[in-house]
């Protein structure tokens, strides 16, 4: 969402009042021009954020003015494509105003803002980048460690393990769209168990044959920095609901607030965040399938 505290500053984020911009908002300030081209705010104003301004009216204002350029040469297109394993790919494109128009600012800023939302909906490990020179290369730099999407550029190779990378490539060399489908088992026989890790609790619920039998919250301290804390606050959690089902445990079905790989592993999970990276990289990314194999015998 875009946030436009008066008179003139605006970011990304959720916020009623430049103080509380300065606290939360940790993306640039927002230049003049682009809040021309891309600040709405909609007709019934959000009561607690009155500045408020939603992504999908300044991309529809940012595509109208778009459609209203006459000037020759205003307009190009710039196209990107998010890799993620498997061969997959993420493919999108958007209509980008010239360097020298007024409007280039807003194209740089809603395409950085377009690519950082296919990278966390689909996830990757490399960013391609086609179209005119300027943006592509200001896109780039923004997409590195040390840019404005730096978040992004530390986070995706912690999830895939792979490093992190951001090419500028001809439109022909663009790989085209490719989605897997994922087709996932629809019954629920047997005794089965699921938890979903909050900041602020471990969630736990016991299944029979479909049916929810009992369900339970947990309390635990995500700060705290021993990775045998939380194991065992976990495995108490599931035992305690595990022992309200009549049978052995078939399935165990899990969530955690970040990512998790497709083999289970917790690459990327911010309720483990006072860890030590290093204890984090052993005892940590295993802990799902290790509870799965110590506790439950799976």
């Amino acid at each position: 969402q875009f946030c436009s505290p008066a008179p003139l500053s605006a970011h990304l984020g959720s916020i009623s009042s430049a103080a509380a911009m300065v606290q939360s908002c940790t993306d640039p300030t927002m230049s003049e021009a682009a809040m021309k081209y891309l600040l709405t705010r909609p007709s019934v104003p959000a009561p607690l954020e009155p500045n408020f301004c939603p992504f999908v009216l300044g991309k529809r204002k940012y595509m109208k003015h778009i459609a209203e350029s006459s000037q020759l040469g205003a307009v190009s297109e710039l196209s990107f494509v998010v890799e993620r394993p498997g061969g997959c790919f993420g493919r999108d494109k958007l209509p980008v105003f010239a360097e020298t128009h007024e409007g280039f600012d807003a194209s740089v800023f809603i395409a950085g803002e377009a690519i950082r939302y296919m990278i966390w909906q689909r996830g990757g490990f490399k960013l391609l980048l086609s179209g005119p020179a300027k943006i592509c290369e200001q896109l780039k730099e923004a997409f590195s460690p040390t840019g404005k999407y730096a978040f992004e550029a530390t986070t995706m190779p912690q999830i895939y393990k792979e490093p992190w990378i951001v090419g500028i490539v001809s439109e022909k060399e663009l790989p085209a769209n490719k989605d897997v489908p994922v087709i996932c088992g629809k019954e629920a026989t047997g005794c089965r168990i699921a938890f979903d890790l909050g900041k602020s609790d471990v969630k736990c619920v016991a299944v029979k044959d479909g049916d929810v039998i009992d369900s339970a919250e947990t309390e635990w301290d995500v700060t705290n920095p021993d990775p045998q804390y939380h194991y065992d606050v976990i495995v108490k959690a599931m035992k305690a609901i595990a022992a309200k089902l009549p049978g052995p445990i078939e399935a165990i079905g899990g969530s955690a607030t970040g990512a998790v790989s497709a083999d289970s592993e917790a690459t990327w999970c911010d309720c483990f965040p006072n860890v030590a990276p290093d204890l984090y990289k052993e005892r940590v990314v295993p802990i799902f399938n290790d509870i799965a194999k110590n506790e439950f015998g799976g």
